[in-house]
């Protein structure tokens, strides 16, 4: 996810069809949002609406809905600083501008840290709609770049007050030395920047003559000292004590270190003590030996800073767990290479990686063994890459890489296949052997953008496109892709403005006793009825729901007026059972059987009179905790039972823990009873099992005479389906619900 101007694109297949888990799906939505490098919150009137795990743990809190309706107040130190941001960000964000800043927040424990905050509004002409805000946690990183300010400062100290003259060369050009060193040669600091070496040599053959002899030195890395006769700028000649050493053996480029000492006058004193008694010469030479050590002893000390300098940058450029750039250092590259690209009129490409299912890895093996996995990827990603060419980790499992000087698209693919294929050979992961693939999207320069965080952002969300394809997959970013990210943006705004405003409404289909043909219950349905878009089927907008919150309100609110239209069947005399499908959300809501025994308190209804419908994947996500809340369902007289049931993972062993009553055999299965033998065994099988488990058995998706004779031949209890009725407004089951009794009775009538 880019912390410029984040997007999340989510495609899930419609919840409650009969031909997707609905519980995959959820794991899919919440696999992208808990696995965001950053923190996620949507804010309005300053209060948090909703956010995302990683936002709740930066804040020291256990989960997002430990936050939801919390004022933001709480995560800033005091008032004046909530104040404050709110005064500065506000004419931006009306703007519809991004807004961006490093500000002191507080933990729940009161702890203060440093964060990066971007925020923007959601809809800049509906400012109701509020703002989204993406939170990053740089409170070590601020650390390592102050200590880092101030190793240099201390390091500057101790060039400007040493004793001796301290140089740096690279090339044989200066690239900074300290006052002594300038003082030395009668020069100041300014004036020897960017001077060759030859400038205080006496003449040239001495200067190529010296290049040559300490180059070998240098070279293997080993300490070169000597003395040497230089040349002021006043053209007086100096003898200096020299001590040099490369600053990095490995790498020639970075030049070397070199301290002098002037020794001008220790010469004359030299040659004039050679005449001089031996004990004053021994005294001299003594005097000599402690300047050398305390040369040597300077040296040493500078090395050592320098050195602690260079691992703090390191530290603070790099990933800690793989050692690759982190998303600052990236930048930096991206946007030289950009500007070498701009001159040179060449394209620039960059890929955005995600990999694939890595938040089940995680958290089936554990941190430890995922951080491991981690660092196995990233070696194989950059052993994959070219000698230009960058890759970066910049969170969670998200990389980046940095393709300069592109010819044509076909130079991108062959360098994606070639990632992909690196990470095809199995890893093996303690005792566990794993197949890794990864989701890429590209942005090509300048085409899909101009700067950095543009390129990554457009990359980004290509690479949610490629996802939403299947596994091991790549997108190029289009224009279109921007348009398909308004309009899911416009229609989560149409859902939370349709459950305010009461646009949604319950169809019910009828459920047929297949013995008597009667209605003896009805599964509860949402429709859309959107203005100016008429009546809307939940696999249009439910995965959207799912994908941002909104199911859980949406459940709820079909659950409350499927009790209400119960009440109203009930002062008619009608007694109904109706079928409400759950969400996984709704099941991990800690509260959610007192709401449904207050929905039935409160509307006068048996509690088996409502029936709740769950499918075999929301059943399997979490075992014990789902056989508690079904228990305690089960306890008050609630009905349950098991949606398109033969599409998900369950074994007999589970079924026999769960207080199950019914089995709704999936449509896929019926559709061709009639004409595939397997499908019919398959129903009958179900229907059989169920039998021996004293459950009883509704088919669903019946359309045709011959699959409700052999549904009845098997001894299916239940039928619902387009042969005896579509899903109808609630007045409309009614009449026929009344038309049906009403034949009924004349049965008996003489």
């Amino acid at each position: 996810m880019n912390n410029d101007n984040n997007e999340l694109k989510i495609d899930l297949t419609p919840y409650g069809s009969g031909t997707a888990s609905a519980s995959s799906l959820l794991n899919e939505h919440q696999i992208i949002l808990d696995n965001a490098g950053v923190g996620i919150c949507f804010v309005l009137d300053r209060r948090i609406q909703r956010c995302n795990h990683q936002f709740a743990q930066i804040h020291g809190y256990a989960s997002a809905d430990d936050m939801r309706g919390m004022t933001s107040m709480s995560l800033y130190p005091d008032a004046a600083s909530h104040k404050a941001l709110g005064q500065a960000a506000y004419p931006i964000l009306a703007r519809g501008e991004r807004y961006q800043t490093e500000r002191l927040m507080r933990r729940q424990d009161g702890s203060r840290f440093w964060c990066r905050l971007t925020g923007k509004m959601v809809e800049p002409s509906q400012p109701e709609q509020g703002s989204i805000w993406i939170v990053e946690d740089i409170d070590e990183q601020r650390k390592a770049s102050e200590e880092l300010k101030t190793l240099s400062h201390y390091q500057q100290l101790i060039l400007d007050h040493a004793m001796v003259g301290i140089v740096f060369l690279q090339n044989r050009h200066v690239t900074s030395c300290n006052r002594r060193f300038a003082e030395m040669l009668g020069y100041t600091p300014q004036e020897l920047q960017g001077v060759s070496s030859r400038t205080w040599y006496p003449n040239k053959d001495r200067w190529e003559e010296m290049g040559q002899y300490y180059g070998k030195f240098l070279a293997k890395g080993l300490s070169f000292r000597t003395e040497i006769e230089l040349v002021r700028k006043n053209g007086k000649h100096i003898w200096c004590d020299v001590c040099s050493k490369a600053i990095a053996p490995e790498d020639p480029s970075q030049g070397s270190i070199w301290i002098m000492l002037d020794v001008t006058d220790r010469h004359a004193s030299e040659q004039a003590l050679l005449d001089a008694h031996q004990a004053l010469e021994q005294r001299v030479e003594e005097r000599t030996r402690k300047l050398e050590q305390v040369v040597s002893d300077l040296h040493h000390e500078i090395e050592e800073r320098i050195l602690a300098e260079e691992r703090i940058r390191h530290l603070a450029q790099h990933d800690g767990l793989t050692g690759l750039p982190n998303r600052d250092l990236f930048q930096q590259r991206l946007e030289d290479h950009l500007e070498q690209s701009r001159a040179r009129g060449e394209q620039l490409a960059v890929l955005f990686i995600d990999l694939d299912r890595f938040k089940h890895i995680n958290d089936s093996l554990g941190h430890h063994e995922g951080d491991i996995l981690l660092k196995s990827i990233a070696e194989r990603l950059r052993q994959a890459i070219d000698g230009d060419n960058t890759v970066a980790r910049i969170g969670g499992d998200e990389f980046v890489v940095m393709l300069p000087n592109i010819r044509s698209d076909r130079e991108i693919e062959n360098a994606v296949t070639a990632l992909q294929t690196a990470l095809q050979p199995t890893l093996n992961i303690g005792l566990h052997e794993l197949r890794i693939s990864c989701s890429t999207g590209i942005a090509v320069f300048p085409a899909d953008g101009a700067t950095p965080q543009t390129l990554i952002q457009h990359a980004d969300t290509a690479m949610y496109r490629a996802k939403a394809q299947g596994r091991n997959r790549f997108q190029f970013y289009n224009h279109q892709l921007d348009r398909e990210q308004l309009e899911r943006v416009e229609l989560e705004n149409a859902l939370f403005h349709a459950l305010k405003h009461e646009e949604f409404e319950l169809y019910y289909q009828p459920q047929v006793d297949i013995k008597t043909g009667l209605i003896d219950g009805a599964e509860a349905l949402i429709r859309w009825n959107r203005p100016d878009h008429g009546m809307v089927s939940p696999g249009s907008f439910i995965p959207l729901a799912e994908e941002c919150g909104l199911i859980g309100d949406i459940g709820d609110w079909v659950l409350e007026q499927a009790c209400a239209q119960m009440h109203h069947w009930q002062q008619n005399g009608i007694h109904l059972r109706v079928s409400v499908n759950l969400s996984a959300l709704q099941l991990e809501d800690p509260d959610f059987c007192e709401h449904v025994a207050d929905c039935l308190q409160r509307y006068g209804l048996e509690p088996d009179q409502l029936e709740l419908e769950l499918t075999e994947s929301i059943l399997m996500k979490h075992v014990d905790q789902t056989t508690s809340l079904l228990s305690q369902l089960d306890a008050m007289g609630v009905h349950l039972s098991i949606d398109d049931f033969g599409t998900g993972y369950s074994s007999l062993s589970y079924l026999k823990r769960f207080p199950l009553d019914k089995l709704k055999i999936d449509q896929s299965f019926v559709r061709e009873i009639s004409v595939d033998q397997d499908d019919a065994v398959i129903c009958r099988t179900i229907i059989s099992m169920a039998e021996n488990l004293n459950l009883k058995v509704t088919a669903e998706g019946v359309e045709e005479a011959q699959q409700l004779a052999l549904l009845a031949e098997f001894g299916c209890h239940q039928y619902q389906g387009y042969l005896f009725s579509k899903p109808l407004p609630a007045s409309e089951l009614l009449a026929l619900y009344q038309q049906q009794q009403r034949e009924a009775a004349q049965v008996y009538v003489i």
